[in-house]
This record gives C-alpha cells, structure tokens and sequence, in this order.
C-alpha cells in the first residue's frame, strides 16, 4: 500500500525528533518508508516544500486561545504555545525559520496573532510588527536553547547558566506592553 502525505510528514517529524535536521534527508525519509526518493515527489514536488509543511504540521500543535479572551491574553497564549511546541520537537524553530523565510510556509500561527493584535485597536502595519517581534523572539530564543542543549549533549559546550525561561517571559512582556502602549496611544489620538 502507497504511503500517504501524512505518513511521510509522520515519518518526517520522527527523524527530526530522532536525530536533527541535517539528517532529515529524501533519501533516509524514503529508507523509513521503504520506498525509493522518488516516490516522495508523489506527495512533495522538492524537499522545501516538504520541510515547510513539516514546519505547518509541527504548529498545527498550538493551541489557540478562546476567542473571547482579551486580545493581549491571547498573544501571550498563543507565542507561549508556540515556544512549548517548538521545544518539543528537535531542531524544530530551525524549520519554522527556514520554512517561513521560504514563503512556503502557511504561517496560521502568525495571522493568529495578528487577528489578536488588531482586536487590541492596532492598525495592520503595527499588528505585523507585534507579531514579528513575538514570533522572531519565540524562534530566535527557541533556536538557541535547542542548539546550546544539543551542544551540551555532545560536550562541545557546559551549562550555559542561562534561564530561557525568563528570557522568554521578559521578552513577551516587553513586546506585549509596547503593543498595548501603542494601543492606548491610537486610543488617545482618536478620542
């Protein structure tokens, strides 16, 4: 039976969970799936457009807040959510990176956040900038953390002392206070 799009995105996510993104290749996904690297063209025309539904698929994870939430609980929710699925899964801010440098990427996650940040009173032009911020702060941290952990697994580099966490945390609360300063001053200005 003929493996489907979803068995080798499944296949896909497992090596890049299993060992890393530069061995994600055709020729070791075909190998999992008992096929030759052809029959992956069938599902994907190039391995770009394979990665960035790989990436699609990986935030297909991310939960999304009730609608009814305030529009700045929802960013927080929603790049928190973010960050927690991209670290679940090896080298993953790395393949959102790239997919969505790419433009092959669908991106639902970010025009999640942009719908959340319009609610807040944000115009489109500063709606995009929020999410650009909150999400290049998710992949750009998240790519770090990923790459110091698998730096101290091979014993290339100790500890690094850094607390991610916290990181992540002051870095949202700076971009969502700036989005709701920015907010209030459109508020101001059309009273």
């Amino acid at each position: 039976m003929p493996n489907s799009r979803d068995d080798v995105l499944d296949a896909a996510r497992a090596i890049l969970d299993r060992y890393s993104l530069a061995d994600l290749s055709m020729r070791r996904l075909a190998g999992e799936l008992g096929v030759r690297p052809n029959a992956l063209y069938w599902h994907f025309p190039n391995k770009q457009s394979l990665l960035a539904a790989l990436a699609d698929r990986i935030l297909d994870d991310v939960v999304s807040p009730p609608a009814t939430d305030p529009w700045d609980t929802q960013v927080i929710a929603l790049v928190s959510e973010m960050r927690r699925v991209l670290l679940a899964v090896t080298d993953s801010a790395e393949l959102v990176s790239a997919s969505w440098a790419s433009g092959l990427s669908a991106m639902t996650v970010a025009g999640e956040i942009t719908t959340a940040v319009s609610r807040g009173g944000l115009g489109v032009r500063d709606a995009r900038a929020v999410t650009t911020a909150a999400c290049q702060l998710v992949i750009g941290l998240t790519f770090e953390q990923q790459t110091r952990a698998q730096m101290e697994r091979l014993g290339v580099s100790g500890p690094s002392g850094r607390d991610f966490d916290e990181e992540f945390a002051d870095g949202l609360a700076v971009v969502v206070d700036g989005a709701r300063e920015r907010s209030g001053e459109r508020a101001r200005r059309s009273a």
